[in-house]
């Protein structure tokens, strides 16, 4: 994968204009997982027909790519939805994997849909560098502020010495207890990479997510 900037990607040529474009997540030959905001950004950014073990829908339907006659790679026709177990124990293992690259632990989803939602959220998160239609939310001992992406939370906690009093709610309305992980006790109390911890849900909302989020590094 050639890994294009994403907010350089435009929707598919075949969409109609002013439409919202189909995203899609390819989770690769090695288990990495990567964000797709349409079709087109995708197949310009993917090389051969096996780098992609699975490309998914938010609905879940799983594709493998194809060439066409003239070599050029393709979507293929859906073959199924992607089986929950696999895809869930996939995404550990690419989280746990590369930790510092997914911050956002989110609780551990007791359905495929609730995964899939949740996987294409943090990812389109992760890698946003320009605002959404809802701003985060950074709540600092009672002082609200609204950062336009997760890199801009990043750089406000990045001042502070002490997380404790923090919260900190994603544009999908999770909310967060960020945690500084240092890497070395002797460190300076900013140093270290911030995580964000999935706050339990309020009782109401809790039939949609397990009680056991990704474990820090």
């Amino acid at each position: 994968m050639n890994r294009t900037p994403l907010n350089q990607g435009t929707a598919d040529d075949s969409e109609p204009s002013g439409t919202t474009p189909i995203d899609y997540v390819v989770v690769d030959e090695l288990g990495d997982f990567t964000y797709y905001p349409s079709k087109t950004a995708m197949l310009e950014d993917l090389e051969y027909v096996d780098e992609a073990a699975s490309i998914l829908d938010r609905a879940g339907n799983n594709f493998h790519l194809t060439l066409e006659a003239d070599r050029k790679l393709t979507l293929g026709s859906s073959f199924g939805r992607v089986e929950f177990t696999w895809l869930r124990q996939t995404w550990i293992n690419n989280r746990r994997r590369e930790p510092q690259a997914h911050r956002l632990l989110r609780l551990y989803p007791a359905t495929l849909d609730a995964l899939l939602t949740g996987i294409f959220e943090t990812l389109s998160l992760e890698l946003a560098s320009s605002a959404t239609s809802s701003p985060w939310i950074l709540d600092v001992a009672g002082e609200e502020t609204h950062p336009a992406t997760l890199r801009d939370v990043d750089g406000l906690l990045a001042r502070l010495d002490h997380l404790e009093r923090v919260t900190v709610r994603d544009p999908f309305g999770h909310v967060y207890r960020p945690t500084r992980h240092a890497t070395h006790r002797l460190h300076a109390p900013r140093a270290g990479a911030i995580y964000y911890v999935e706050m339990e849900p309020h009782p109401g909302e809790a039939g949609q997510r397990a009680s056991v989020p990704d474990s820090l590094p």
